[in-house]
């Protein structure tokens, strides 16, 4: 693996790690048997979430103007410095500000991450790799975290950082100039056309942000990118109501630590899928309808098979998602075009299990999983181009 290689996968899986290590100990975090304690778990579970969704467009579109190395090395900073906070103060308010922050900063990363790899010679290949390590991050984060807690609840926090703190090193180093030779002049694609955005310091804000919104427009309704962005919503909004609501669903039939291995077989999934998606050749539209089968199968086990099931979800997912990222860069590959795409990413794990409640009670788990997975079905007839 070249120099520029580990430093951006050795940044996603710092970041990725730091954010799933809060999870396991939220009760603590919250103030333990406090009785604002379920307030504040969600508090510090959302804010994440809700930073990332906030922040993935505009540091998608700053990342355009100013360069993607300098939206990236913003992120990582600011992740390193909400988990520093996070780590060594035990306010409930601040550490919920600092988790929106951080989730602010995975929204500067990811656009102009994503944007940075699109543009490499094996792009696909690479995508793959890259969210081997972003799941893996995510397991770590999770079994670390667990397994540390026995010498202190932050003792992951701490330790993933630290990790992060590297990471931002390597970047502020010549290793991370080796990132990308960022420069003005990247461009959307759209109907053989190329809409220039170059010299972006030197255009007025007002006039700019209605130019993006114009490109907006024309990329979601004049491209194949509404019907991308359209899948990655029913894709997480599904899978993420279905792991939001399975520790209720199977509090009968599984014990904890069953339920930590079949989550955890998900992020396993989807570091292989990734990284077999990546090196496959295949085209990206069916990459993205195995995915989608392998995630409406997984669903539908879920009632029976909960360890099978949620692999077979974290390889839906894990396998989609190149697809998806590929068929976007084949569109843009500017840190607008995927902060956009982003966006129904996060929105598909915000909405989806909200939505979900309004159907839970009077039609039950089974139900509503399994009609889940229908709606998703769907989007096996979308044909992207």
């Amino acid at each position: 693996m070249n120099l520029k290689k580990l430093t951006l996968y050795s940044s996603v899986f710092a970041l990725q790690g730091l954010s799933n290590a809060v999870i396991p100990v939220l009760p603590e975090l919250a103030g333990g048997d406090s009785g604002d304690v379920g307030v504040f778990s969600s508090l510090l579970f959302s804010g994440y979430f809700i930073g990332a969704l906030l922040a993935l467009v505009p540091l998608g579109i700053l990342a355009d103007r100013i360069g993607n190395l300098k939206v990236i090395r913003f992120g990582m900073l600011l992740t390193a410095l909400s988990g520093f906070v996070i780590a060594f103060s035990d306010i409930p308010l601040i550490l919920g500000v600092f988790r929106f922050l951080e989730g602010v900063g995975c929204g500067a990363f990811f656009p102009a991450a994503f944007s940075i790899i699109a543009e490499w010679k094996d792009s696909q290949q690479s995508l793959g790799e890259f969210n081997f390590l972003l799941n893996g991050g995510l397991a770590a984060g999770v079994f670390f975290s667990g397994m540390f807690a026995g010498f202190g609840i932050k003792t992951a926090i701490t330790s993933f950082t630290i990790l992060a703190g590297l990471s931002c090193l390597l970047l502020l180093s010549k290793a991370g100039e080796l990132l990308s030779p960022d420069s003005n002049g990247k461009y959307f694609k759209r109907s053989g056309s190329e809409i220039s955005i170059k010299n972006q310091q030197e255009t007025l804000l007002l006039p700019e942000l209605k130019s993006y919104l114009q490109k907006a427009r024309k990329t979601l309704f004049q491209t194949s990118f509404g019907k991308i962005w359209a899948i990655s919503v029913l894709l997480y909004g599904t899978t993420g109501l279905l792991s939001a609501n399975y520790a209720d669903y199977s509090a009968g039939f599984l014990t904890k630590p069953e339920l930590g291995l079949a989550i955890s077989a998900s992020y396993l999934a989807a570091m292989l899928s990734s990284l077999i998606a990546g090196r496959a050749n295949i085209n990206y539209k069916n990459i993205v309808r195995t995915g989608i089968i392998f995630a409406v199968a997984g669903i539908i086990l879920s009632v029976k098979l909960p360890l099978l099931a949620f692999f077979l979800i974290g390889a839906g997912g894990g396998t989609a998602v190149v697809g998806l990222i590929t068929a976007v860069s084949r569109i843009s590959s500017s840190g607008f075009v995927m902060g956009l795409f982003n966006t129904g990413i996060y929105a598909g794990l915000g909405l989806g299990p909200v939505i979900g409640i309004f159907f839970l009670e009077p039609f039950g788990y089974e139900t509503v999983f399994f009609g889940s997975a229908i709606i998703l079905l769907t989007g096996l007839f979308a044909k992207i181009d």
